[in-house]
C-alpha cells in the first residue's frame, strides 16, 4: 500500500522546515503512519516521540491509488466519482473527501490541549479544512481534487482551537522553501 518513500527532495524540504522550526517547542508530535509522512516527521523533529496515527492517511484513492491522472482519465468509473468526489467515494474500496475530513477532525477534535505539530498529506489537510470552516469543494479542470487552493510539500498551515472553535493563522507558508 505505502509505495512512495520520502525522496532526495523530500528529506532537503524536511531539512529545511527542521532548520525553520530549530527552537520552537511543542507538546505532541503526530504523523501519519504513511512513510513520506512519518520520515518528514523524523527528519523535522529528531529525537522526539512522535505518534504515528492512520487517520493522518492520505485520501485513499481507491482503485485509482498510484495510477497517474492521464491513465485515471480513460476510465469511466473515474468520470463517475469526478461527478461529486466529496460525497462519493474513490470507486474500488476508496474514501470520499468528506471521509477524509471527517477522521482528521476526529483525529483534532481528541488532542489534548498544547502545541502539537502534525505530518500529514495534502488531500487530508484540505478536506479536513473544508471540514471544519465549511469551504467549498469545486471542481479544478485537470486536478482530481476539488480545490482551487493548493499546498507546498512541508508548508505549514497552522490553525488555534479554542473554546471548541478553530481559527486558520496560516496556509500553506513554505518560506523555508524559498531560496535564499
Amino acid at each position: 500500500m505505502d509505495r512512495h518513500p520520502l525522496g532526495t527532495l523530500g528529506e532537503t524540504q524536511a531539512a529545511r522546515l527542521h532548520a525553520r522550526l530549530r527552537g520552537r517547542t511543542f507538546d505532541q508530535t503526530h504523523s501519519s503512519d504513511l512513510s513520506r509522512a512519518a520520515r518528514t516527521a523524523e527528519l523535522t523533529r529528531p529525537g522526539q516521540p512522535l505518534t504515528l496515527d492512520a487517520r493522518l492517511r492520505e485520501l485513499n484513492f481507491g482503485q485509482f491509488e498510484g495510477v497517474t491522472t492521464d491513465d485515471a482519465q480513460r476510465d469511466p468509473a473515474y468520470h463517475d466519482w469526478q461527478r461529486d468526489p466529496w460525497t462519493l467515494p474513490a470507486p474500488g474500496g476508496g474514501e470520499s473527501l468528506a471521509q477524509v475530513g471527517e477522521r482528521l477532525r476526529d483525529w483534532a477534535d481528541e488532542l489534548l490541549p498544547g502545541r502539537v505539530i502534525a505530518f500529514t498529506h495534502g488531500a487530508a489537510i484540505r478536506a479536513l479544512l473544508c471540514d471544519l470552516f465549511d469551504w467549498p469543494a469545486r471542481s479544478v479542470p485537470g486536478y482530481v481534487l476539488p480545490f482551487n487552493y493548493q499546498l507546498a510539500h512541508t508548508s505549514l498551515t497552522t490553525l488555534t482551537r479554542t473554546q471548541g472553535r478553530w481559527t486558520l493563522l496560516t496556509y500553506n507558508d513554505h518560506a523555508h522553501l524559498e531560496e535564499s
